[in-house]
């Protein structure tokens, strides 16, 4: 990859990045009243917990909307920067390619991942110590359509968050 292409796509992921993981919700914080000392709290407790931030917003007393809302933004963050950094390495690395070729070819092969693909990010973002950081890896790895696998991880997400706050709130413990 040529350096200016390189430089725009890098200047294009770190601007989409501080949209979402800055920008967004410190709006956000100031249309629902709270204080940007609490919004940064509450992105710094995502990026620290990741879903089980959930509990800090909660805590925070924010409306369990706002808290899905700002965790939502923050990973979006996260997902298109570390899925960005991983086609940039890619795109520079004949090793990173090679390792790659070889993985799609063995990955050819197995039926389920052909067949259900990106959907399989679903539930993979709730793995610890996958989750937000490892599941873009995984979809990198996998070579899934990059729109699919940030909405199946998003989808992923947002099931993960309203888990932790259901269980926050005593909602699992009603329904069993």
């Amino acid at each position: 990859m040529r350096p200016g292409p390189c430089r725009l796509r890098v200047a294009r992921a770190a601007a989409f990045v501080f949209l979402f993981l800055l920008a967004v919700p410190l709006l956000l914080g100031f249309a629902f009243g709270i204080s940007p000392a609490a919004a940064l709290a509450l992105i710094g407790s995502t990026l620290l917990l990741q879903a089980a931030a959930a509990v800090v917003g909660l805590s925070l007393g924010l409306h369990p909307a706002v808290v899905l809302l700002f965790l939502t933004s923050v990973a979006a963050a996260v997902l298109f920067g570390i899925l960005e950094a991983c086609e940039l390495f890619a795109g520079r690395s004949r090793m990173i390619q090679s390792l790659l070729s070889k993985i799609d070819a063995k990955i050819g092969r197995i039926e389920y991942l052909r067949r259900y693909g990106a959907l399989m990010l679903i539930p993979v973002i709730w793995i610890p110590g996958i989750a937000l950081y490892g599941a873009p890896v995984v979809a990198w790895i996998f070579r899934y359509p990059r729109a699919a696998s940030l909405l199946c991880m998003l989808a992923g997400w947002m099931i993960a968050i309203l888990a932790v706050m259901a269980a926050a709130l005593g909602l699992v413990r009603l329904a069993f």
